[in-house]
């Protein structure tokens, strides 16, 4: 079986983590041919859809007057080096902003780098949000090639935070639980979901959302593999586990529905099957992931 690699896991650079601290060298950097940048405006990012590409010389950064202290190191890959930056203004020259849910669907960048858009839209994310600073109130600024930011007052150092959610695999023999969330699209369900609390493993997560959400113990819990989700900036955590009961309790709070499907109900809608009781997440989620390795075991 072909290995499967979930959306947006997929990152094949070097960071430059010993770079970042060197000013001179990150500017030089920016300025030097083998840079490129992916421009962003929130959840959407901007691509040129006429030459079918969502990176660009350092003459688009120069043209829209973004300043070098926003420009984000990301790191470098086979002589190139990746950036990010915010880009808000109107937009010209064939540009137009894709969401990145769909920009994956364009073929502008390979899949093996998928991973580079989760990097660039999370810690642009985190800036947004990071304004000013957590103790004092001041604003903050940016330095080390964007991956901190040192409030210009108290001097405390703030760096950028991804939250953990679990998503889970719960198995009842040959069924699944899928779950429908309050926002779902009509009819759309999926792997029950829930962020990891202080001081909480991922397997203890895992158990408490699915009694928190359904009513149902959970046992035999396994980690399957994990995804960045930047939306704004999430560490998906693939779990699997086996029920101890098919009754539901539900909180209507947490999940609006719940049912469980079987794996054969599961690999038709996956293949492309029409179903009028459930629609699957669409292959960017690592739902859909978890569920195809499911029903090809």
């Amino acid at each position: 079986m072909k290995t499967l690699y979930p959306y947006f896991s997929q990152n094949p650079l070097n960071r430059l983590d010993q770079v970042r601290t060197n000013n001179l060298e990150v500017e030089k950097l920016k300025e030097s041919k083998r840079a490129l940048f992916i421009l962003f405006d929130g959840n959407y990012i901007i691509v040129d859809e006429k030459n079918k590409i969502c990176l660009f010389k350092r003459k688009l950064i120069d043209e829209y007057n973004i300043s070098n202290e926003n420009i984000i190191l990301l790191g470098e890959f086979e002589g190139i080096v990746y950036f990010s930056a915010t880009l808000k203004s109107d937009l010209g020259n064939n540009l137009s902003k894709v969401s990145i849910r769909e920009v994956v669907n364009l073929n502008f960048l390979d899949e093996d780098k998928f991973g580079i858009l989760a990097q660039g839209a999370s810690v642009l994310n985190w800036h947004e949000s990071h304004q000013f600073c957590s103790s004092c109130g001041n604003k903050t600024k940016i330095v080390n090639a964007g991956w901190r930011r040192d409030c210009v007052v108290c001097k405390k150092e703030h760096f950028p935070r991804v939250d953990s959610a679990v998503i889970m695999l719960v198995t009842f023999g040959e069924y699944c639980l899928l779950g429908r969330g309050v926002h779902f699209k009509e009819g759309r369900y999926s792997c029950l979901a829930g962020y990891v609390e202080s001081g909480e493993t991922f397997e203890g997560a895992a158990k408490r959302e699915l009694f928190e959400e359904a009513g149902i113990e959970g046992y035999d819990v396994k980690y399957l593999f994990s995804q960045p989700w930047p939306f704004p900036s999430t560490l998906m955590v693939g779990m699997r586990m086996k029920a101890k009961t098919q009754k539901l309790t539900l909180d209507k709070n947490e999940i609006e529905d719940a049912i469980w499907v079987h794996k054969d109900e599961v690999r038709a809608v996956l293949n492309g099957e029409d179903n009028p009781l459930f629609s699957l997440p669409q292959k960017i989620a690592i739902a859909r992931n978890i569920l195809e390795v499911w029903v090809n075991e």
